[in-house]
């Protein structure tokens, strides 16, 4: 039997309960703006949109990249044990808490408005602190399940990213962030085309 075919189901089942739970989230915000009273709009902040955005992609393109872990050539049985079990279980946990925090829960905002862009900086430092670690243990699963070498475009875009993303944790000036993400939100795209699209076709 394959360890990781057993392995993998908590991790599948976490990773799907993250993706319900951002569509959950922000369906209801997008169906908050269409109701029938004016006064209780969502008001959408693209920085927050484009997190959320790559948040729900991330996930995806974790599910889809696990796949070779099933072929014993790539990954043997041998090479799971707790520590590398809890290492691969860290990235749904994460995705978990980034997406019960990135979008406002449904209940808090009944009949009034919602102002992304005030939740996102009220927010921020929860939110990009757990995708900052989240990044961190992406790394950690590219080096032990993936065969990450060091001077690779992935781990250099990664390593990128977290020096953009730490000033975004602490500080709360609107240039750094907006500027962060669209670097975040470009460099997210062109590795979904470069190793995700054209790298198939």
């Amino acid at each position: 039997m394959v360890a990781y075919s057993h392995l993998s189901m908590i991790a599948f089942v976490i990773l799907g309960l993250s993706m319900v739970r951002l569509m959950i989230n922000y369906s209801s915000l997008l169906a908050k703006n269409y109701n029938d009273s004016p006064d209780d709009d969502v008001f959408f902040y693209w920085p927050h949109t484009a997190i959320s955005f790559i948040t729900f992609f991330t996930i995806i393109l974790f599910w889809w990249t696990s796949f070779p872990l099933r072929d014993l050539a790539y990954f043997p049985n041998e090479g799971w044990n707790l520590f590398t079990f809890l290492l691969y279980l860290s990235v749904p946990f994460l995705f978990f808490m980034v997406s019960e925090v990135v979008a406002p829960q449904p209940e808090t905002y009944k009949d009034k408005s919602v102002d992304l862009r005030e939740y996102y900086y009220d927010n921020h430092r929860v939110i990009l602190g757990l995708a900052w670690m989240l990044q961190v243990m992406l790394l950690a699963n590219l080096f032990i399940f993936f065969k990450g070498e060091l001077e690779s475009l992935k781990v250099i875009g990664r390593v990128i990213m977290l020096c953009i993303m730490a000033p975004m944790v602490i500080s709360n000036n609107k240039r750094i962030h907006e500027i962060g993400m669209a670097i975040f939100l470009i460099g997210f795209i062109y590795t979904i085309l470069k190793y995700h699209v054209y790298a198939v076709i």
